[in-house]
C-alpha cells in the first residue's frame, strides 16, 4: 500500500481554507492562500521533476 505524501496533504488543506474564505466572502485571506498554494505546488514541482532521469526532466521544452 502506497503511503500519502505529506505535501499533496498540505496543498490540499491549503486549497480548502482557500475555498472556505471564498464562501466567507474573505478575499485578503483567500488571495493568502491562493498565492501560498501555488507557491507550494510548484516547488513540489520542481522537487517531483529532479527525481526524474535526467533525460524525462527536460523532455517536454523540445
Amino acid at each position: 500500500m502506497k503511503q500519502e505524501d505529506p505535501e499533496i496533504n498540505i496543498l490540499l488543506d491549503q486549497a480548502g481554507e482557500f475555498y472556505s474564505s471564498l464562501l466567507r466572502g474573505e478575499t485578503m485571506l483567500a488571495d493568502a492562500t491562493c498565492f501560498e498554494i501555488s507557491s507550494n505546488s510548484i516547488q513540489l514541482q520542481r522537487r517531483t521533476k529532479m527525481n526524474l532521469p535526467k533525460h524525462q526532466r527536460y523532455e517536454h521544452y523540445g
